[in-house]
């Protein structure tokens, strides 16, 4: 009897319908193509590619391929960082070089005579002109 008194005092929580205009939108934030772009061409041009050999291929099966989602995005980007190797490569040998410094691929400027951040400003625009272009990477900028 003494168990029915102490749960007979507790009385259910009382609950609340928030307003629409009381909950806070989380705002979405698009990253900024271009880096993502550069990003992907770097990990492409800083990934070791030495080891060609037998070594590291797999023999085709008839078992269940094994599907990895970090390897398929891995892969993914390399061939996005390619695309973009290829737009890099079809620039002015000075755009190519400041753009290589501005990523750190390349260690210094080679162009005394030439200024390296209006380069650079070209470079960028002429890049992201042909990276707008580009059937691989134009998705991006969407």
């Amino acid at each position: 009897m003494a168990l029915t008194a102490t749960f007979g005092t507790l009385a259910p929580p009382t609950l609340r319908r928030v307003r629409r205009e009381e909950v806070a939108k989380p705002t979405f934030n698009k990253p900024d193509p271009y880096a993502l772009l550069m990003a992907c061409w770097v990990d492409y041009m800083r990934a070791d590619d030495r080891d060609l050999g037998a070594g590291g291929m797999k023999l085709v099966t008839d078992a269940a391929p094994d599907y990895n989602v970090h390897d398929s995005q891995r892969a993914a980007d390399l061939k996005i960082g390619e695309a973009v190797n290829a737009m890099v490569d079809s620039l002015s040998a000075l755009h190519r070089w400041a753009i290589c410094t501005s990523q750190r691929i390349s260690k210094g400027w080679r162009f005394p005579n030439a200024n390296y951040t209006a380069t650079l400003q070209e470079a960028r625009i002429e890049l992201e002109e042909k990276l707008r272009k580009h059937v691989a990477t134009r998705l991006y900028f969407l």
